[in-house]
């Protein structure tokens, strides 16, 4: 028997070897192969058409809808913790107008009164919202609670401080009787003289501020209805720290129903108009202040103020960035005060048809029937009349503006600087000794700013939500990038495996050719 263990190995035999060798590969079933892409794919498309369909969809629908239940004032929403009670450092600043010269005043009518400006004094303010009641039309109805606390290292002075100004009691009497039969003004002229009253009074800051003072002529005027003035002392804040009442009851939209007319007050005091004012002038209108509707392309808004009984509309005048967020400005500019002369429609705030030069807004009905009338700081923006008949004012824009900065597609307000001037009429009297040799004079008694800033921090939230729309995009279509990379790697899969088959058949036909030209011997 031949042992073939030791037989040579002819050349062919190594070949055909060789080229087995060379040609096996891991060969994966057509089918299996196909499956694969197929799947991997659809798996592509499904994923891009889901990123492409989630983001027109939130670009249409579910930003706006997430927005609605972010800002859209309920118990239980987001908006709700910064709107019941006040989210950021809130300031209110006094500044106090000490007449210098009243003697001189008095006694010639060629005498001007001079003021100089005292404070500011400076209290931190806290605003609750209570008593609310939550409506089915979309309303919520409340009180504002308005706590001040006095900041003394703020501010330019402490409450000791001893000012000098126009006595409000006696000008509100002799306002009163001005018009009354001879006899009532004589009456009213002996009560005065009797109980010593002066047309001027000097008292402390924190005296006419809040805690007020008792007068025995206050008191008989209220018991002879001369006034309508509730309290048995007197302050331009009197029982109003810690109070409920004050302020009224506001009716205010939640934006349930409508969502750009969210923080709009519907009514005041149970009633959508006032009786202070009459025709358009006495319609409530505008949002409280502390919330706002989106404002995208507002030329005016609005803002109601319960100190004053109406509303004061507030013009645009440009955008501004505010803590790295950017904002529209709105401003009190020469019509917000205006009594006819620019906007013929505020007439109506002119009681009798009796309008003062521009720039000054009557509220004695408002005010309990004192000679009470608003302006801007130092007459700004006001008739020059006013600044001439006194001197101490300086009027200044950067001081006396009063602005708003609404970040206009959340309505967030940025920065609030509220002011107003409170001045008092007084003129003189026939019958009435203590308003003789006197000149018809709009006084200074005080002014008010109320400041509010976004902090830092409150920002950073704020920011979170603007970059919502380009943060649901971006992933929306990122998904859909990746849908369309999922779907390429598929048709790559498949162009290998179809050169991988194309190249196994062309080394198998080499093969084939060695085999049949190369024959084992």
């Amino acid at each position: 028997m031949i042992d073939q263990s030791v037989v040579p190995e002819s050349p062919n035999a190594r070949r055909y070897a060789t080229a087995s060798k060379t040609s096996v590969r891991p060969v994966i079933p057509a089918k299996m192969g196909n499956k694969k892409v197929i799947v991997t794919s659809t798996v592509g498309i499904i994923v891009m058409i889901l990123g492409i369909v989630l983001g027109s969809v939130w670009i249409t629908h579910l930003y706006n809808w997430t927005m609605l239940k972010i800002l859209t004032l309920t118990p239980t929403s987001i908006s709700y913790s910064m709107w019941k009670e006040t989210p950021i450092p809130m300031y209110l600043k006094f500044y106090m107008f000490n007449w210098t010269n009243p003697h001189e005043f008095q006694s010639s009518r060629d005498a001007k009164p001079h003021f100089e400006q005292m404070g500011p004094y400076v209290f931190r303010e806290i605003d609750y919202k209570v008593n609310q009641v939550w409506n089915d039309n979309g309303t919520v109805t409340f009180q504002r609670r308005k706590v001040w606390f006095f900041e003394e290292s703020l501010s330019n002075g402490s409450l000791s401080d001893q000012v000098t100004n126009l006595n409000p009691i006696v000008a509100t009497i002799g306002h009163f009787v001005k018009d009354k039969p001879s006899f009532v003004r004589k009456l009213a002229n002996g009560f005065i003289v009797r109980l010593g009253e002066k047309l001027v009074i000097t008292k402390s800051v924190n005296t006419l501020i809040f805690e007020g003072f008792n007068d025995t002529l206050l008191e008989l005027a209220r018991q002879m209805k001369a006034t309508k003035l509730p309290y048995d002392k007197f302050a331009w804040f009197y029982a109003r720290n810690g109070s409920d009442s004050y302020d009224g009851t506001f009716n205010m939209l939640t934006g349930i129903n409508s969502f750009y007319k969210m923080g709009e007050i519907k009514e005041w005091n149970y009633s959508n108009r006032t009786d202070y004012y009459k025709s358009s002038c006495g319609m409530i209108s505008g949002t409280a202040g502390d919330f706002w509707p989106p404002l995208p392309k507002n030329h005016n808004v609005s803002l109601f103020v319960p100190d004053i009984c109406t509303f004061l509309k507030l013009a645009y005048a440009n955008t501004t960035t505010f803590e790295g967020i950017v904002g529209k400005k709105y401003i009190g500019d020469e019509t917000m005060l205006d009594n006819g002369k620019i906007v013929p429609s505020r007439k109506c705030y002119c009681p009798n048809g009796n309008c003062a030069p521009s720039g000054l807004l009557d509220i004695s009905y408002c005010k309990y029937g004192a000679p009470a009338f608003v302006s801007m700081p130092h007459f700004y923006l006001a008739d020059p009349s006013y600044r001439n008949a006194i001197s101490g004012m300086a009027p200044d824009k950067e001081k006396h503006q009063l602005l708003l900065i609404v970040e206009p597609t959340t309505g967030i307000p940025l920065r609030v600087k509220a002011q107003l001037q409170l001045n008092l009429l007084v003129e003189p009297v026939e019958y009435m000794s203590i308003f003789e040799n006197i000149n018809k004079t709009y006084i200074p008694m005080m002014w008010f700013a109320q400041e509010a800033n976004l902090t830092a921090s409150y920002a950073s939230t704020v920011k979170i939500f603007l970059v919502l729309p380009t943060l649901g995009t971006v992933t929306c279509f990122g998904i859909a990038g990746i849908g369309i990379l999922v779907f390429f790697i598929g048709i790559f899969i498949y162009i290998r495996q179809k050169w991988r088959g194309e190249e196994g058949q062309v080394l198998l036909s080499k093969y084939d050719n060695n085999v049949t030209n190369n024959p084992v011997a």
